[in-house]
């Protein structure tokens, strides 16, 4: 078994929901996120920020406990066909055996 995690812009849940009902695969969960970019050198300041991080993006987070076949052919797809509102930054998928549930 694996787990499966794909986390992509906020607009990007539809597509990644429809990815797994492809697949026939039940999502476990999503959830909304906040990443952040705390990189700030080369960044532009923001003086509304209230520190020194760049502003997070909203993002979500949609994730399965699958099959090792579907979730391959599920990988296979995000990188054949990436899922993206931007192109220049397209969802992320984690793949993870699962050893143990209870």
């Amino acid at each position: 078994m694996k787990f499966l995690a794909v986390m992509g812009h906020e607009e990007s849940r539809p597509k990644v929901r429809a990815l797994f009902k492809e697949h026939q695969v039940m999502m476990f969960s999503s959830f909304d996120i906040m990443g952040c970019n705390c990189e700030s050198h080369g960044a532009e300041q923001h003086s509304w920020w209230p520190t020194d991080a760049m502003p997070g993006a909203y993002s979500s987070l949609c994730f399965a406990i699958l099959d090792d076949e579907k979730a391959d052919a599920i990988m296979l797809e995000l990188e054949k066909n990436p899922i993206a509102v931007e192109k220049d930054f397209p969802a992320r998928a984690f793949l993870m055996n699962v050893e143990k549930t209870v």
